[in-house]
């Protein structure tokens, strides 16, 4: 017997009866046109989580009217012409037995001026700073009046129609995550004075109007879901009893499910927890909301919040606590987790890890990616296709630029040779699993690990490859992934006794004193700083930049500053390093100087291309493909990507 087996078992909401208890909840992806409209990316991405074997699809929000966009490339259901681009999406998860809902929203407050043109529409004037203020609209709002209120609420019914002609099987309210339905629950946010705020009666008006207004206009059969913030994490917002009577009101009002999140955009204050949790915070944040939840109604309730581990759902399940999983970045990082589930080949999910790659390229505007899969929104441009000439590919590197080329290569049918210059795979990912809060990729190397050695990939640990060595195995292709050193500013005094770089201290290689002082503030700085200061010692982070951890996540940094400050981190920004001497670093800015006494510097400027094997082999092997940091040091999700894509060409 299959021991997720809970996760597989058939269920139905209302009338809509689902395979399995998997739901892939909603996630934007910004694969629509301009304008709103459905496109063959977003088609290929929504089948091919349906080709997986999930039981429930869930699309991205989707704006009841324009004037309540978030983003230029929101799914819109605003008009009726929209209907037949949304139907061709429904077939799509239709074809292989997936059931699929549209959520709709309006953005309210986070309505992007670049795609409405207009300020954003709020429940009333708060003015607190969010999530989206950076890529949306901003501080600037307009109270609804009463009169537009009503018209929203008549537009949810006209979009739920739409739903239900364009052949969803269910709708969902976008109830939760700052977004305006959200915003009139929220004791917060809302502080009118009139029949729409203030008190519970009040602040609830406006989604029960609307789950009233979409049930008259799809009638009694068609599954109405209703997505709620549970808890806000913040003072006066939304607490998990509050939301428990909200969530017995909308069963009374015809609510067919409940999908239960938390968080809140409001982001000053700073949350306890934000809507999209990074690894920094643990594996299913949210399920003891849902559990609450689940004792007041006797509609289903669907469980979210960083359920990356099948078998923390299935457990979550079989102890009743919910009816159903839900998996939105978990479904990203490898469509077909429910299909490898059913199979009992857990070892070979591709693990989301949680590194908000997902999020980050949709918080800058672009088309969502995922940092382990590079197949995410090029679903048919990289299917794998077989070879009808095998041929010798030898790679050197074993980071992630490395291990999926050879992964991907292996799959296509050529034979491949990988080589690692040290004793283990995994490149700098080694590394950055030994800082605070990043062990869980430690389950992406293994993963890849597991997948190079199913499909027969020889590889050599310890292994040092020359001109000579290549020449002598004569292969047919050759990728170079040799990955990146430390970069060496040439800085007065680097070459101290007491100047280390962040890779040795990461590493063990280097035993550094009480107060250190760390050049650099990007994302390794900031980490380093955390593993020191957790560790005692007494940190200042020196920045040549005018802002501590820029290359960050939004949450990500936004979290990681804070426990910085937590631990009495001193971050200093515009401040240059000039000199480093025996027992203080000297800092500058705009002409000024200052020193900082410390025992140890520790340099995270960043990396170089490690480039002396390229150097010595372009004579006797000129045409090779350079992948990964030995390209140019940037992320794990650009060396993934080369490495997919380069291993799809050969």
């Amino acid at each position: 017997m299959n021991k997720l087996e809970k996760l597989l078992e058939p269920f139905s909401i209302g009338s809509m009866k689902l395979k399995n208890r998997i739901v892939m909840p909603p996630m934007a992806t910004g694969y629509c046109d301009e304008v709103g409209n459905v496109t063959e990316r977003l088609k290929h991405f929504i089948e091919e989580r349906a080709r997986g074997g999930v039981g429930l699809i869930i699309t991205e929000m989707a704006p009841v009217d324009s004037g309540g966009s978030t983003k230029y490339t929101s799914l819109m259901v605003d008009r009726d012409d929209r209907i037949p681009g949304l139907r061709e999406l429904a077939k799509g998860a239709h074809k292989y037995g997936a059931k699929i809902a549209i959520q709709i929203c309006h953005g309210g407050r986070f309505a992007s001026i670049r795609a409405t043109h207009k300020l954003g529409q709020s429940a009333s004037g708060f003015s607190g700073r969010t999530l989206w203020d950076s890529s949306s609209g901003g501080d600037v709002v307009r109270q609804l009046s009463i009169e537009e209120i009503q018209k929203i609420v008549r537009q949810f019914g006209e979009a739920a129609r739409r739903v239900k002609e364009a052949g969803f099987d269910a709708v969902e309210i976008h109830g939760a995550h700052g977004l305006l339905v959200h915003e009139f629950l929220s004791p917060l946010v809302n502080t009118r004075k009139d029949g729409y705020g203030g008190s519970f009666d009040g602040r609830i008006r406006f989604p029960v109007e609307i789950l009233r207004t979409i049930r008259d206009r799809v009638g009694k059969e068609f599954p109405i879901i209703y997505r709620i913030s549970a808890e806000e994490g913040v003072e006066k917002g939304l607490t998990i009893e509050e939301s428990k009577r909200i969530c017995e009101v909308f069963e009374k009002e015809g609510a067919d499910a409940i999908d239960v999140s938390s968080g809140t955009a409001v982001t000053d204050p700073i949350p306890a927890f934000p809507p999209f949790p990074p690894m920094s915070f643990p594996r299913g944040i949210f399920l003891r909301y849902a559990e609450e939840i689940k004792k007041v109604v006797k509609i289903p309730v669907i469980a979210v919040g960083r359920i990356n581990d099948p078998a923390l759902g299935n457990e979550f399940l079989k102890e009743g606590k919910a009816d159903l999983i839900g998996m939105a970045r978990g479904l990203v990082a490898d469509p077909e987790v429910p299909n490898k589930i059913a199979e009992e080949s857990l070892e070979d999910i591709r693990p989301c890890i949680a590194c908000m790659t997902c999020l980050h390229t949709l918080f800058t505007r672009r088309p969502m990616e995922c940092l382990v899969n590079a197949c995410v929104g090029r679903e048919r441009e990289f299917a794998i296709r077989k070879v009808n000439i095998p041929k010798k590919v030898m790679i050197v590197g074993g980071g992630p630029a490395g291990m999926e080329a050879a992964r991907v290569a292996a799959l296509r049918g050529h034979r491949v040779v990988l080589y690692e210059k040290s004793d283990r795979l995994g490149g700098q990912l080694n590394l950055a699993i030994i800082t605070p809060h990043k062990q869980e990729i430690k389950g992406l190397i293994n993963y890849l690990k597991t997948q190079i050695e199913k499909v027969d990939v020889e590889v050599h640990c310890g292994t040092e490859v020359n001109a000579p060595f290549i020449e002598k195995e004569k292969p047919d292709e050759l990728i170079v992934a040799t990955g990146a050193i430390p970069y060496i500013p040439n800085i007065l005094g680097v070459d101290s006794k007491n100047v280390f770089t962040s890779w040795d201290v990461l590493a063990g290689k280097a035993r550094v004193g009480k107060k250190i002082v760390i050049a650099g503030g990007g994302m390794v700085g900031c980490e380093t700083a955390e593993f020191l200061a957790e560790r005692g010692h007494e940190v200042t982070i020196a920045s040549q930049s005018d802002m501590i951890g820029k290359d960050l996540e939004q949450t990500v940094r936004r979290y990681l500053l804070k426990r910085l400050e937590n631990y009495g981190v001193k971050m200093l920004t515009n401040a240059k390093t000039m000199e480093i001497k025996t027992d203080q670093v000297i800092l500058g800015t705009y002409g000024r100087e200052w020193s900082v006494n410390c025992d140890n510097i520790i340099l995270a400027k960043g990396a170089s291309p490690s480039r002396d094997l390229v150097r010595s082999i372009r004579e006797i092997f000129p045409s090779f493909f350079l992948i990964g940091d030995a390209l140019e040091p940037r992320t794990a999700k650009e060396a993934i990507y080369e490495g997919a894509r380069i291993a799809r060409e050969i």
